[in-house]
């Protein structure tokens, strides 16, 4: 068994955490990840992972030797990669999951350069605002906005999406154009369901200080297109992505009141599967990404 498998082995197995589940990555029995890691220790003299029954974790070499471990793999691969530009182009079959609003309104322009620039690959998209299980159902990379809970995923930070918030202009006639945000902790709120913290909405004002209130909600929904058409019906405020509002707002639609305030502070991640190293041609079409939106 060559010293690059052990280490390859090694590190899958320190990203996913089981044996089991790098052995079914790398397509090998899970006696044979379990011997790669064994040969590994033996050959560095080191034990590199605690494990038992119930317990999994590195040891302080075991830190110690991922960290160089993957800096020498990512250039091992970007090597590789180097050579393969030069003779290859990119072909196969790229999946990709990407929110709905954002994806029609400010994606679709960067899936078709990049259809047009790179003729032999397939794209497949998946419009959705649910969270994917990425490995079960197969993307190569998800388009995510919101705060990254801490995972096994690999993210790479595209772009910081601003918020505003959002109404009416007769729901502002009737309530009053709120100064500070407390002016609206008892107005009604149109809620987008798949933020994670849904009852609490942080800001952070001019000076730089933070806060949060809890608005009633009024209405729930996993669109924000669907809830900026009920606040245009005068049901209520959002605080929107401004991707989103940016149509209603130049129509006069809705109007932006506390634009000197700094909401959630959310970014655009491109998300990729734990366990393995993206492909070139999702590399290639998260970096066209990156420099048309970042």
């Amino acid at each position: 068994m060559s010293r690059l498998d052990e280490i390859e082995t090694f590190v899958v197995i320190a990203r996913t955490g089981s044996i089991s589940r790098a052995a079914e990555q790398l397509g090998i029995a899970k006696s044979a990840a379990s011997r790669r890691l064994s040969d590994l220790e033996a050959r560095l003299g080191a034990q590199l992972i605690l494990r038992t029954t119930r317990q999994f974790s590195l040891t302080e070499e075991g830190q110690s030797f991922l960290a160089n471990a993957e800096t020498a793999l990512e250039a091992l691969d970007n090597a590789e990669c180097g050579v393969r530009d030069d003779v290859q182009k990119l072909s196969g079959p790229l999946h990709v999951a990407a929110p709905v609003s954002y994806g029609l309104s400010k994606m679709q322009p960067v899936f078709t350069q990049f259809l047009i620039d790179n003729p032999d690959v397939s794209l497949r998209v998946d419009f959705s605002d649910r969270t994917v299980d990425l490995v079960q159902d197969g993307f190569d990379v998800a388009i995510r906005i919101g705060d990254l809970p801490d995972s096994s995923l690999v993210a790479r930070k595209i772009t910081t999406v601003r918020h505003c918030v959002v109404a009416s202009p007769a729901f502002w006639d009737l309530h009053g154009k709120p100064k500070a945000p407390e002016d609206i902790q008892h107005l009604p709120f149109l809620r987008y369901e798949n933020l994670r913290n849904r009852e609490v909405l942080t800001f952070e004002r001019p000076d730089g200080t933070k806060g949060a209130i809890s608005p009633p909600q009024r209405a729930r929904a996993s669109n924000g297109d669907f809830l900026a058409q009920m606040a245009v019906a005068d049901l209520g405020f959002m605080v929107e992505p401004e991707f989103i509002a940016e149509p209603y707002l130049q129509s006069g639609k809705l109007v932006e009141v506390l634009q000197d305030h700094e909401w959630f502070g959310l970014n655009l991640y491109a998300v990729f599967p734990p366990g393995r190293r993206p492909t070139r041609r999702t590399e290639a079409f998260v970096n066209c990404l990156q420099l048309a939106l970042g």
